[in-house]
């Protein structure tokens, strides 16, 4: 299945099967099918799809923060479970990072979600840059509302011109 996956911008119309993914992995934050469609049409440059011959099997959110823009922060990965364990991730985050060409790749992660974690220090070691986890919060729970974790940022890079066409 994997190496016959598309990587490509989102359109608006990827909403509805973004959403249901994020709803599926029963791990990711489910937003509104329109916060989906908007990101898909305002940061397109910023995202991507991976699909397959079934449709949809992976998605990437991101942005380059307003005051950072050699920064690309990815605020949502979401992978099919059918397709997880794949690599399919990493290979989407690492089309992200060839399409957008950072300086650097950000996200925030809590420090209990191993795979998160591991999927992007595996994009790290790929591409040769180095990387940080922030120790104090970025985001502590207070920040975030009852239930919710804290969340310590992800720093990765500076990329090598070369590390990015792999």
């Amino acid at each position: 299945m994997n190496d016959q996956i598309l990587f490509r911008p989102p359109t608006s119309r990827d909403a509805v099967a973004m959403r249901i993914l994020a709803r599926d992995s029963q791990v990711l934050s489910v937003n509104s099918t329109y916060y989906y469609a908007l990101m898909a049409r305002h940061f397109q440059a910023t995202c991507m799809v991976a699909e397959g011959a079934g449709g949809i099997c992976a998605y990437g959110i991101g942005y380059c923060p307003p005051e950072q823009p050699d920064t690309l922060f990815v605020w949502q990965v979401g992978v099919a479970r059918a397709a997880q364990g794949q690599g399919l991730g990493k290979r989407l985050l690492i089309a992200l990072i060839q399409q957008q060409r950072p300086d650097f790749l950000e996200a925030t992660i809590a420090p209990d979600n191993r795979a998160s974690i591991n999927l992007f220090r595996s994009v790290a070691r790929q591409l040769a840059a180095a990387h940080t986890f922030s120790k104090p919060a970025f985001f502590d729970a207070e920040d975030l509302g009852a239930g919710e974790k804290a969340e310590h940022l992800m720093r990765i890079g500076p990329f090598a011109e070369q590390s990015t066409t792999k």
